[in-house]
């Protein structure tokens, strides 16, 4: 089998495609794989690690630009439709999927033309425009809720599989990843707003980082833009080797790119509402507050926290001017009620999807195979 996996921007996009790729290899070890993103995206960085195989094309984004932006976006998905055909024609995949970002959309559209089967992987309760498109174009959707099946316009091709998180989240044991930070024993905490980060979050983080005390970890994944404001505020020191710094039981980094360390350690997790950071919460059975973005497009983050709000397995905090007290508030309430803890750990574990990667990938397997 030769698959062929793109999708760019955020980790949201590669991961599911990374993880569906690495389960392929598992179920096929003799199958080829070659990863497509951009040369100035994420996953340039990230898919190497990955030990996959990764090419390149021209594209980016056009929506929410301005008009000149808008018109180097259109030339660049022309000439990335392009570029995604020549890979194409060399590599001869047997079947494509894309995870989305703007470098899927001229991937699979490359290969509808030229007839090979195709897939797309929606992360979101609420799928995008691209997708939305691009499903007309595919043999099989790959949805993360059952609410979304409803949006797309040919519903006997959506499968609902959850989202797919890497198999590395269930390798972890607790003990290992607290001994990895330095936090035996300890209940811990894990906030995270995203690779940049997110003021609120932030805001919130710091909150709670003074009122911890010395019988709580906290995990704070701070984004590149704040990780200074952060470490100077708790007055912390950098740990030789690493790149981050701790101020006692409280571990700061910018970025954590081997996260199931940081969820295996943790007890409770303060995040944003991506489909991906809820399928990883929720495959680990982990009680979380979620804080949805105001700042993303269609607002889907919204509903993605609507999942777990309603089946018991997290406390959704909207954003507005006193969100990060609220967003403390939530955290010293439950860390010190075990019985509600216990509650939407069962509640999270109930609708998380752990088996999502290798659903995904048999499927892949029948398309490639012919097999609807």
């Amino acid at each position: 089998m030769r698959l062929l996996v793109s999708g760019g921007g955020t980790g949201g996009h590669i991961y599911p495609a990374v993880a569906v790729a690495k389960k392929v290899k598992e179920l096929l070890p003799k199958a080829s794989i070659l990863y497509v993103g951009t040369a100035a995206g994420m996953e340039s960085n990230i898919v190497p690690r990955e030990n996959l195989d990764f090419a390149s094309i021209r594209s980016s984004g056009m929506r929410g630009k301005s008009l000149i932006v808008a018109a180097k976006g259109g030339l660049n998905a022309l000439l990335g439709l392009k570029d995604a055909a020549g890979i194409l024609r060399q590599f001869r995949p047997d079947v494509v999927l894309g995870t989305g970002g703007y470098v899927s959309g001229p991937v699979v559209l490359a290969a509808y033309i030229m007839g090979i089967p195709c897939a797309i992987q929606e992360q979101n309760a609420v799928p995008g425009k691209t997708n939305l498109v691009l499903s007309r174009l595919c043999k099989k959707t790959f949805a993360a809720w059952e609410y979304s099946v409803k949006y797309f316009p040919k519903r006997s091709k959506v499968i609902v599989t959850g989202n797919p998180v890497k198999g590395e989240l269930f390798r972890i044991t607790k003990e290992e990843a607290r001994n990895f930070f330095g936090l035996s024993g300890k209940f811990t905490v894990l906030i995270m707003g995203g690779s940049r980060g997110a003021k609120t979050l932030v805001d919130a983080g710091l909150r709670l980082c003074h009122l911890a005390g010395g019988d709580r970890g906290i995990i704070f994944i701070t984004g590149k833009d704040y990780y200074g404001k952060v470490a100077h505020t708790l007055r912390a020191r950098e740990e030789p080797g690493i790149d981050g710094s701790r101020a006692g039981n409280i571990i700061i980094r910018p970025y954590v790119y081997n996260m199931e360390m940081a969820y295996s350690a943790s007890d409770l997790v303060v995040a944003r509402a991506g489909g991906m950071t809820l399928a990883e919460i929720t495959s680990l059975g982990l009680p979380s507050v979620i804080v949805p973005s105001p700042n993303v497009v269609g607002n889907h983050q919204e509903y993605n926290a609507r999942a777990l709000e309603e089946a018991g397995a997290a406390c959704v905090v909207r954003e507005d001017g006193d969100a990060p007290e609220r967003i403390a508030d939530a955290v010293l309430r439950l860390w010190d009620d075990e019985e509600l803890l216990s509650k939407m750990r069962a509640a999270s574990k109930s609708i998380g999807k752990p088996s999502a990667a290798e659903d995904i990938a048999r499927e892949l397997i029948k398309l490639s195979r012919g097999d609807s």
